[in-house]
């Protein structure tokens, strides 16, 4: 079956996608979608670099798909009102504020959606757009990209199996290896709506109950720019579960020693974790433990197979062979512990999800 996929947003993500999907045997034809010719030309010479037979696994990506390369058509779009025209599904990568108006457009023209989170930077934003998306019956994913990944999968198969034991606690961190780009704080949503907010949602994923309150805290160590945004570098956060079984959450912008995004659950029984292996950028001062010979560069070389997992996903959504494991309004209750987090900075004190009102 022939797609003919469009990207809209032409950012770090938006490129990867763009990239990802091209390399697709079931895709024909990709469609780079923007506002400005100059900028979808530089995007289209980028990407067909990278898509280049001569291109190294930095360009193409480590989990680039074995076997002859998918060659599809390249096409650039300007964004006018009949943008969706064509179009077997679209990927919406483009700024936060411009992701409600550009899903209405295409849900409501029957092209299927893969949205970047969040849909909304306020919960009752968040609330009504889910309601309206869903209700339009096309399918719609929201880009939690760490559900699409194995090792966070197999964890909660754990978990539900009852291979743990009773929950004891759970140590989750969520460490960027590099600051992000200053002029993207103002817009980012923050260290809780855009960083932790992956925490956010993947912790009560795992556990398949709901949590009750959140306390949180947090720093700006060494980056005025995000004090100057009202953000921060640096945050941790507790999250207690109706059972009674805390989250204990890091997150941090600028760890030298590389990309760190894992989760430990301890049991009774047994402890796993999801995302904790050879290139895990913790150094052992215990004798005779080796440091890693490498770590992750940044979230898109740690979580390239779960993104690559997520556009394959997206692509059986399409031809209705799958469902949306991700639908807006699965993302309600990270964007509640998200506000709730923000107010308990301001406050000091634990701050219950009753209270974060739609």
């Amino acid at each position: 079956m022939s797609r003919r996929i469009g990207v809209v947003g032409l950012g770090r993500i938006g490129r990867m996608h763009a990239r990802n999907i091209a390399q697709e045997p079931a895709v024909d034809e990709l469609v780079l979608i923007g506002r400005t010719e100059g900028k979808l030309d530089a995007a289209k010479a980028q990407l067909q670099s990278e898509l280049a037979p001569e291109a190294g696994p930095d360009l193409r990506g480590a989990h680039a798909p074995a076997g002859p390369d998918n060659n599809p058509v390249i096409s650039t779009v300007v964004l006018t009102e009949d943008w969706t025209d064509g179009l077997d599904g679209v990927i919406i990568a483009s700024s936060t504020h411009t992701h409600p108006e550009l899903a209405r457009t295409a849900l409501s023209a029957g092209v299927p959606v893969l949205l970047e989170k969040p849909i909304g930077l306020k919960l009752e934003e968040t609330a009504a757009l889910s309601a309206e998306f869903e209700a339009l019956d096309v399918p719609i994913m929201v880009a939690y990209h760490r559900r699409y990944d194995e090792g966070f999968q197999s964890l909660r198969e754990r978990i539900h199996d009852g291979a743990l034991g009773t929950i004891r606690v759970i140590h989750s961190a969520g460490h960027d290896h590099f600051h992000v780009d200053p002029e993207f704080i103002p817009t980012s949503g923050g260290v809780w709506r855009d960083l932790l907010i992956h925490e956010f949602d993947t912790i009560p994923w795992l556990m398949g109950e709901s949590p009750v309150s959140i306390y949180a805290s947090g720093a700006v160590l060494d980056e005025q720019a995000y004090a100057d945004s009202g953000d921060l570098d640096t945050a941790t956060a507790v999250i207690t579960f109706e059972s009674g079984v805390q989250a204990l959450i890091s997150g941090a912008r600028n760890i030298a020693s590389g990309q760190d995004v894992n989760t430990v659950v301890y049991g009774s029984d047994a402890a796993y974790a999801a995302g904790i292996d050879s290139k895990t950028p913790v150094i052992s001062t215990e004798p005779g433990v080796s440091p890693p010979e490498s770590t992750y560069a940044d979230f898109v070389e740690r979580f390239e197979p779960a993104f690559r997992r997520e556009i394959r996903h997206f692509l059986t959504v399409i031809d209705g062979d799958a469902a949306s494991l991700t639908l807006p309004s699965d993302g309600i209750v990270a964007a509640r512990l998200a506000i709730a987090a923000e107010e308990s900075v301001r406050r000091g004190v634990p701050v219950r999800l009753d209270d974060i009102a739609f």
